[in-house]
């Protein structure tokens, strides 16, 4: 320390204001230095951020393609599961030479072929000579087809014919009847240079490259075709960026290689396959013109430093004067002892500049706190005044917030509530109806779902319908979940009210037409289903006609609306009674035992209307003419079933009506 000293006092001049001079250069010299090199710290920084995102947005854009890739080869084949449903190709012949008709599967895929449900390959086209019988029953690809019924991208796996890496695109063909009837399957051999060929024209920069990879970490694409197939850790620990994607990352970041190589790593979900598609950009290509200038600004810096410590050292001391003096009076307004009136705002030079927008920013920030301050209020009354019950639930599944109409609806104490868990302050039951939609909320996903609360039966009862919305964070990560509840119990009403009036008819009050079309659907298919009869009755009253001319149509309505009465309480209460227009009726009798109990039921219907119908006018004798037809089997329709129903009501007015005959439907 003593010679430095002596060092100090030799070299420099004797003067104080040349030793102040010396100094002050020697400051700036040292503080334009540091700012270049900080300058070029933040700018390399600031490129890094510009950098990255731009290597994800690339990267968003590269998915987007890969996606329409695959879509593209889904879409071909759907259009020949069309075509081979339209076709009617069966046997393993006109199978073959359909597919040997279809020019577009060289160009889109290595192979192809029509699978049966039995997973038989039936037909196929490809490079290699087929396997006779080969099967792919129990391959996941294909079970996952015939069970969603829906086109499937496999994961990647070895051929079993040619032994190259492949993914295996599926399309189901329906039938006629809508069931699946063969599964079309084509492969895409992954060291085809053409598959995702364009995909190298994205990577970033002269050394920077994408692939794509599994969720499990299996290479599916890779510059290295020889790593296809492979584990991502097959050729050694991966980079902690990498290790960040398997678990769940999307976004860009730094790190290093597993060469030792920095760069900028990015990663993005395919969305069809869920398969991550990686970039990695190395920082020396990503920085070389940055880099390249690193030298010429540290000598203009130094040069730069040089002049103003020379030329401006004299006038700084004389500047500074009213700085310091700005930063006294800054230092006392956070203290709260002056007002920001005292602030050097009069001032036109930078200093009164700086005055001036500092008082401004205090200004605006006490304007700000105080306009925080009322819209808090008008929310919270906004929130409380709503016709919605608003709450905010935390990962505990704790009540972070509640609106006053909670409390209304539910009779919970919102201070009580407050920080409780769903199961603390709505109990046991009401917590677990909640808990499977929370956790999908919390998963990710918009959920919605009803419930109801108070009264037994329908009567008094009160529906809600709850919104769950996720609270994502900049990590990606739901922090919590807003809860939106609805009363929804006159909506609800107003539906079950409008069914039934469009199932109803308007005078009699029982089924309407198109109410028993649906049903008789549904009968003849569980006929067939339990192999237990039906029959279909189809009635009219005995000179009807004859009735509304001479007594009116206000009593031909009321004789209408007493023979539906009659038909209802006549049969049972699973049998549906319709009318389908004018004195036409109709009754649906499921699972009878044969034509003799279906004649004991046409006797019963026959004697019930027998008796004297009770007008306004007076008594009123009717009759009514039944045709029944029974059907056990068959690919009868239900417009048939009705017509042979009809051909009967025929057969029992020729034998004189007030009776019944019967048809039993061929199978």
């Amino acid at each position: 320390m003593t010679t430095w000293r002596t060092w100090l006092r030799r070299h420099l001049p004797a003067s104080l204001k040349a030793r102040m001079s010396v100094v002050v250069f020697l400051l700036v010299l040292g503080a334009v230095a540091s700012l270049a090199l900080a300058t070029l710290a933040v700018a390399e920084r600031g490129m890094r951020d510009v950098t990255g995102r731009q290597q994800y947005v690339s990267l968003s854009s590269a998915a987007v393609f890969i996606d329409e890739e695959l879509d593209a080869k889904r879409n071909v084949l759907r259009a020949m599961a069309d075509s081979l449903a339209a076709g009617g190709a069966h046997d393993g012949a006109s199978l073959q030479r359909f597919l040997a008709a279809q020019t577009v599967l060289g160009t889109e895929f290595y192979s192809a072929g029509v699978v049966g449900l039995d997973g038989i390959v039936l037909a196929s086209v490809s490079p290699f000579k087929p396997q006779a019988g080969l099967n792919v029953k129990g391959r996941p690809y294909f079970e996952q087809t015939l069970k969603t019924r829906r086109s499937v991208i496999s994961a990647p796996l070895n051929g079993s014919i040619s032994g190259m890496p492949i993914v295996v695109v599926t399309q189901p063909v329906f039938d006629a009847q809508g069931g699946v009837r063969y599964v079309l399957a084509a492969s895409v051999n992954l060291r085809q240079p053409d598959f995702l060929g364009r995909l190298g024209a994205l990577k970033p920069g002269p050394g920077g490259y994408l692939y794509i990879m599994t969720s499990e970490g299996v290479i599916v694409e890779h510059p290295d075709k020889s790593r296809i197939m492979q584990h991502i850790e097959a050729h050694g620990p991966v980079s902690v960026p990498t290790r960040r994607a398997l678990q769940g990352y999307e976004g860009w970041l730094t790190g290093t290689t597993a060469q030792g190589v920095d760069a900028l790593f990015a990663y993005h979900r395919i969305a069809s396959t869920g398969w991550i598609l990686a970039s990695v950009y190395p920082m020396r290509d990503a920085f070389a013109p940055l880099h390249a200038i690193r030298s010429k600004i540290l000598l203009a810096a130094v040069l730069l430093a040089a002049l103003a410590g020379l030329a401006g050292w004299r006038v700084v001391l004389r500047l500074l004067q009213p700085l310091a003096r700005l930063r006294h009076q800054v230092h006392e307004i956070r203290r709260h002892r002056l007002g920001i009136d005292v602030l050097q705002i009069g001032r036109r030079d930078e200093i009164g500049d700086l005055s001036r927008d500092f008082h401004s920013l205090v200004a605006e920030r006490e304007i700000a706190e105080a306009q925080t301050r009322d819209s808090e209020r008008r929310l919270k009354l906004l929130t409380d005044h709503v016709p919605v019950v608003i709450v905010y639930i935390d990962r505990e599944h704790r009540y972070q917030f509640i609106n006053a109409t909670f409390e209304k609806w539910f009779g919970r104490s919102r201070q009580e509530s407050m920080m409780q868990s769903i199961r603390e302050v709505l109990g046991e039951e009401a917590y677990q109806l909640r808990e499977e939609y929370l956790l999908r909320a919390f998963a990710g996903e918009e959920v919605e779902y009803e419930f109801s609360i108070g009264g037994e039966g329908d009567a008094g009862r009160r529906a809600f319908q709850t919104s769950y919305v996720p609270d994502v964070g900049e990590s990606g990560a739901v922090e919590g979940v807003y809860g939106l509840i609805h009363e929804i119990t006159k909506t609800k009403a107003v539906h079950t009210a409008l069914q039934f009036a469009a199932a109803t008819d308007t005078l009699t009050g029982i089924a309407n037409r198109r109410r028993f079309d649906e049903q008789l659907a549904q009968s003849m298919q569980r006929t067939r289903a339990a192999r237990a009869p039906m029959a279909l009755a189809y009635l009219d009253i005995d000179r009807f006609k004859a009735i509304n001319d001479s007594l009116g149509h206000k009593a031909g309505d009321e004789v209408l609306k007493e023979f539906a009465a009659r038909l209802v309480r006549s049969v049972r209460a699973s049998d549906l009674v319709a009318r389908l227009a004018g004195d036409e009726f109709v009754i649906i009798l499921e699972g009878v035992n044969g034509a003799a109990e279906v004649r004991q039921v046409g006797a019963k219907i026959i004697d019930a209307i027998r008796q004297p119908f009770a007008l306004a006018s007076g008594p009123l004798p009717v009759t009514t003419s039944i045709g029944i037809a029974i059907f056990r089997e068959g690919a009868l329709t239900p417009a048939q079933l009705l017509d042979l129903a009809d051909q009967a009501l025929y057969a029992a007015k020729g034998q004189g009506r007030d009776g019944v005959a019967l048809l039993e439907a061929a199978p």
